[in-house]
């Protein structure tokens, strides 16, 4: 009887766990809008797709990684490898508006972060739920566009987890411009 129970509790505690993430990805999406949702997970899935040529001997986390380390490596002289978006994702990131919710362009100062766009506003909804969404939201919040130099150290170094949903988009928005 104590094992029926003990089953149970395992049940329940992997279901609320599972629905509390639903609901996380649900807000988000919400915040961020349908078309915009879209737009992003094609980016993701670019992305992706760029990891497995670029990376195929790697499982996609640890290509997740290396791609990262890859890109402030003194000694990286491809550049081509990251380059990600095809054409038709590229197109929609603009003109479902993903890319005006996540950027503004200053005349003076060049690209910047929308800091009132939904993508900012759609963290913030979810950023107490992770550390990393939490952290990587103060740092945006607070300095706008950062050097990879920066950006990539500071994720690394909050052990993302690269099969996680908000994690995987984080990585992909930084190097969507």
């Amino acid at each position: 009887m104590q094992k029926f129970y003990f089953i149970l509790v395992l049940i329940l505690t992997f279901s609320c766990s599972q629905k509390q993430s639903d609901n996380r990805i649900t807000e988000f999406e919400k915040v961020l809008g349908e078309r915009q949702t879209k737009a992003l997970n094609s980016l993701v899935s670019d992305f992706e797709k760029n990891l497995t040529k670029v990376y195929s001997d790697l499982p996609t986390e640890k290509a997740y990684r290396q791609y990262l380390t890859d890109l402030i490596s003194n000694s990286t002289t491809d550049w081509e490898k990251f380059k990600f978006q095809s054409y038709k994702t590229n197109t929609e990131f603009h003109q479902s508006g993903l890319w005006s919710e996540i950027y503004t362009k200053d005349s003076v100062s060049g690209l910047q972060v929308n800091g009132i766009g939904k993508y900012m506003q759609a963290l913030y909804i979810v950023k107490d739920s992770d550390s990393l969404i939490k952290k990587y939201w103060e740092k945006r919040e607070a300095a706008g566009m950062m050097q990879n130099e920066l950006v990539i150290p500071g994720i690394l170094s909050l052990n993302p987890d690269f099969n996680n949903y908000f994690h995987k988009r984080i990585v992909v928005v930084e190097f969507s411009f």
